[in-house]
Parts: structure tokens; C-alpha cells; sequence
């Protein structure tokens, strides 16, 4: 099962090179998605056997990140209809790569030996940087090299994290997880160490956690916001994916609060740096990225806090994907539409597009955290664990920094739904594909916000306690 879920868009990306409509590529590529989509629903009720003696695994945490990765494609495989119908350009290596991330990103999910983790991460940037050049722009380009120069260092970074860990499992002899959770007395302590101030360095840098954050706001601002969402929904979540697999190991040889201490400094710098910036930005998607910087260290936060924060960062990886639909598939359609992103260049768009106005309205909300929407109760439960761990100034910080990211991004989408309204360069009516994609994330979130299904709540439970007991 897990081979062919891995396989089945690997095949298919080889299948659209071949010349065929740009129309058949959509299809094809809405197909996948959806029989993506059913397959991991299918886990849901019965997790499929390991498979490569243990190489390929699914527990909770993937399932959790697997989730997301087959709800945000199959989104952006609805909106994709309503954007290309406008979009002249060819979708041959767009759709290719799109294929080739999803099944790379699946593999992430499943994987349970770290050699075969940090490929396929790897692999999620080659593939991913294609996707950002889409306009094939200067400031695309630009854009382009910076996220691979930096991401590249990253994963160099996280490689080196990797020979350290084997070095420390000298006497395990392997890098699978559960060898090495099983034979946790035997690692070496001080290269264990070394190789958890590797890991969280260079997979926080894919993440975009500060200081090593510049790429994000140059690569969301410019790449479509279907690309936008898979980078800040799915794609950095997948180097959390392996933080979280460090945080097993940390917790079997009893380095927990040594990687929370190097967590929690990452995450409270990563609330900080982007509120700074935030209140002199005009770019609704640069905006929203400054927004993905600060959910990221939001994440290492609740997973360096541990128990109540643990579960609001795992609740958080769900929310942040679906808020992440919302707001870059919102910004993307309007970047189409105007042919800018800049809130100097958008004005009255409740009067043009009044659904895409309310679109705005919800992804401001549930970017800052909102009630109703999910996001609000996952970011309580990170500032409530801040507190009863008793860090009370970390608590006041984070509510500082979430205040000020709601003034810099309510100001941008405030100016852009009112005010004279400005003429689209095109399509002066609404999509019902991108409003589609746009209004299940929302409803979604929205409803997990107001009620949170037993099965969820469960399969959260079950991914905290593979890491410590709550």
C-alpha cells in the first residue's frame, strides 16, 4: 500500500511529459490527488503493514503529516482548474514537478530510517524549486536561487546531523527508528548531541525558522499561491516531521530538555523576527509568509515546551495546513487576477469578488489565530503549556508577537477590500473552482475550531505519546 502510494504519482509524473494537453495534465493530476486522498483516509481507520524490513513505516506522526499532504494537493488540484483556464503559459514541468513533490513528500511521511528521511526531504527541494519559477520572472529567478542556496545549506547542515547520529549509533549498527529507540543506552551521548544541534540547524532552516528564514518571504511572495500553499502547509512540515523523530530519540536517552532548550530559543526568535517585519510590508503574499515563519516557531515551541504543548503543536501542524489554503490560495487568485500581489495595486475587492472578500476576511483571522476558527485553540494550548511551565516572559512575547502579525495583516487586507476598487487586468468574475478549494479548508478549519472529532483527538494522542507520555 505504502509502495503505491509512493509510486503512483512518481509513474504519473513520467506520463505527463509526454504531449499531451495541458487539460489532460489537470485531470490527471485532480485523479491522483483524489485517489491519494482516499488511500490515506483508508489509514485512518487501519494502518497499513511496514514494508522494506521496517524501511517504510506508517504510525501516528506520519499519518498526521500524510493527512495533510493529501488534503492541501487535492485543493490545489481543484483550484488549479480555475487558474490555468486563465493562465497561458505550458503546465508540462509544473504538473511534473507537482507529481514528483507528492511523491516525495509521502515518502517523508513514511519513512523511518533517517538516511532515507533526509533523501527524501532533499528530494522535496529539487523538485520544489522548479515551482517557484513558474513565471519564469526576474525576481522569480532570484527568488529560485535564494531558496536553494539556503535550503541547500540546510539539508547539508541536516546531512552532517545524520553521520553524527551514525556515529552515536556505532554499537546499534543501524539508523532505523525503532533499532535506535531500542538501543537507546547504547548511543554515544556527546555525539548525540552534536548531531541534535545539526538536525534542528539544518532541517529548522527548510522550515524557515529564524535566523535562516530570508527565503520565505522572497519565494511565497513570488511563486504562485498554489506552490505557496504546499511550501508553507506541507513541505516545511515534513522537516518538522523529522524533529519530531528526533524528539523520540532525545526522549528514550533522556536529552529532552537539551533539545527543548535549543527549541524553544529557535522558536521564541522565530515569533519575534517576523513581527518586526511585518508592520512595514505592502505584499499580501510576503505578509503571509512573515505569517509561516512565525506558525513555524509556534511548532518548535509546542514541541520544546513538551505534554500540553507537544499536543497543541501536533494540533497546530493540522491548522496551520488548512489556514495555509486559505490565505496563499486567496492571495494567488488575486495575484492572478491583478497581475500583483501588492496591496498598492488591489483596492475594493469586497465590491469586484465579495466572496473573495470574505476569503480575505477568514484568512486574516485564522493566520493570526481567531476564534472560530482551529487555529485559536492550538495556539492556546502552545501559550497555556508556556505558562504552566512557568516561562511566563515566553508567554507574554508570544502574545506581543501574535498581536502585532493581526495589526500587520489586518492593515494589508483591510486596504485591500475597501477603498476605490481598481479594474482586474482579467477575469472580472469569480471561479467556482478556486472558491471550491478556497471554502472546504475554511469550513474545515472552522469546524475543527467548534468541535474537535474523537478520531482526531485520538489519533493526536496517540502521536504525542510516541514521544512522551500525556
Amino acid at each position: 500500500m505504502l509502495t503505491i502510494l509512493i509510486l503512483m504519482p512518481f509513474l504519473c509524473a513520467l506520463g505527463v511529459l509526454l504531449p499531451v494537453s495541458k487539460y489532460f495534465r489537470l485531470k490527471l493530476f485532480g485523479a491522483v490527488s483524489l485517489a491519494h486522498s482516499l488511500f490515506v483516509a483508508s489509514f485512518w481507520k487501519e494502518f497499513p503493514p511496514s514494508e522494506y524490513h521496517g524501511f517504510l513505516v506508517l504510525d501516528s506522526l506520519g499519518l498526521i503529516l500524510l493527512s495533510i499532504i493529501s488534503f492541501l494537493f487535492l485543493s490545489v488540484s481543484i483550484f488549479m482548474i480555475g487558474y490555468f483556464k486563465h493562465e497561458l503559459g505550458r503546465n508540462r514541468v509544473f504538473v511534473t514537478c507537482l507529481f514528483l513533490l507528492l511523491s516525495m513528500m509521502t515518502l517523508v511521511a513514511v519513512s523511518y530510517h533517517f538516511g532515507l528521511l533526509w533523501v527524501a526531504i532533499e528530494a522535496t527541494t529539487l523538485f520544489s524549486a522548479p515551482l517557484i519559477s513558474f513565471h519564469r520572472s526576474q525576481q522569480s529567478l532570484q527568488a529560485t536561487w535564494r531558496y536553494l542556496l539556503i535550503c541547500s545549506v540546510g539539508i547539508a547542515l541536516a546531512l552532517m546531523g545524520t553521520f553524527f547520529l551514525a556515529i552515536a549509533a556505532h554499537d546499534v549498527h543501524t539508523l532505523l527508528l525503532p533499532a535506535l529507540l531500542k538501543g537507546a543506552p547504547l548511543l554515544s551521548v556527546n555525539w548525540l548531541k552534536l548531531s541534535i544541534i545539526f538536525f534542528i540547524v539544518g532541517y529548522g532552516c527548510k522550515m524557515g525558522l529564524a535566523p535562516t528564514h530570508s527565503w520565505k518571504p522572497e519565494a511565497y511572495g513570488q511563486a504562485p499561491g498554489m506552490v505557496a500553499v504546499l511550501m508553507a502547509g506541507a513541505l516545511t512540515q515534513c522537516s518538522f516531521l523529522a524533529l519530531l523523530r528526533i524528539a523520540q530519540i532525545c526522549n528514550k536517552t533522556g536529552l529532552t530538555d537539551f533539545f527543548s532548550s535549543i527549541l524553544i530559543l529557535s522558536g521564541v526568535l522565530s515569533l519575534i523576527v517576523p513581527a518586526m517585519f511585518i508592520l512595514g510590508e505592502r505584499n499580501i503574499k510576503r505578509a503571509f509568509a512573515y505569517s509561516s515563519i512565525e506558525h513555524m516557531g509556534l511548532l518548535v515551541l509546542g514541541l520544546g515546551l513538551g505534554t500540553v504543548g507537544l499536543f497543541g503543536a501536533l494540533f497546530h501542524m493540522i491548522n496551520n495546513a488548512l489556514a495555509k489554503v486559505v490565505m496563499f490560495l486567496t492571495a494567488g487568485s488575486l495575484a492572478q487576477k491583478y497581475g500583483s500581489a501588492s496591496a498598492d495595486e488591489i483596492r475594493g475587492v469586497i465590491h469586484i469578488y465579495p466572496l473573495t472578500g470574505v476569503f480575505l476576511i477568514a484568512a486574516l483571522l485564522a493566520g493570526t489565530g481567531m476564534f472560530p476558527f482551529a487555529t485559536f485553540h492550538s495556539e492556546l494550548l502552545i501559550l497555556n503549556a508556556a505558562i504552566i511551565s512557568k516561562h511566563y516572559l515566553m508567554a507574554a512575547v508570544g502574545v506581543v508577537c501574535l498581536g502585532l502579525m493581526f495589526i500587520g495583516i489586518g492593515k494589508i487586507i483591510l486596504n485591500v477590500i475597501h477603498g476605490q476598487p481598481k479594474e482586474p487586468l482579467l477575469a472580472k468574475k469569480e471561479n467556482i473552482y478556486m472558491n471550491v478549494a478556497i471554502a472546504m479548508a475554511g469550513i474545515l478549519l472552522i469546524s475543527i475550531g467548534l468541535w474537535m472529532p474523537s478520531p482526531l483527538e485520538k489519533l493526536l494522542h496517540n502521536a504525542a505519546a510516541l514521544i512522551v507520555s500525556v
